[in-house]
């Protein structure tokens, strides 16, 4: 059983948006982790991100990984944690100011939405 809680720093350090920018684009490499242990849970990791990834591509578009718009806001939904703002702007730096992952994975959606503009 893979023991998630012993490498919880790991984890979190590995959870960034250029983890998932090399999942999108099929070049990440965890050839250096040594400790087999971590790269067991990490893959764990990997492949779970690389789940939602997918899941966004078909059910997401806004174009930016775990964000959609109702009417009036913006959501970022973390497995039900969820930030709300008015602008796509707030949105942003509210994620990254949580040290969540903010990833565009479709430029073209998200110029759908009026781009980056607050």
């Amino acid at each position: 059983m893979l023991d998630f809680d012993k490498f919880r720093d790991e984890i979190i350090e590995f959870c960034t948006k250029d983890t998932l920018k090399a999942i999108d684009w099929g070049l990440l490499d965890l050839g250096g982790v040594e400790n087999c242990e971590l790269k067991e849970v990490l893959l764990a990791v990997e492949n779970a991100l690389a789940l939602e990834l997918e899941n966004n591509y078909r059910q997401n578009d806004t174009g930016i990984f775990r964000v959609f718009k109702t009417s009036e806001f913006w959501y970022y939904d973390e497995e039900g944690y969820i930030i709300r703002a008015e602008s796509l702007g707030e949105l942003k730096r509210l994620v990254e100011s949580q040290n969540r992952i903010w990833y565009v994975f479709d430029e073209i959606s998200l110029e759908n939405f009026g781009g980056m503009t607050d």
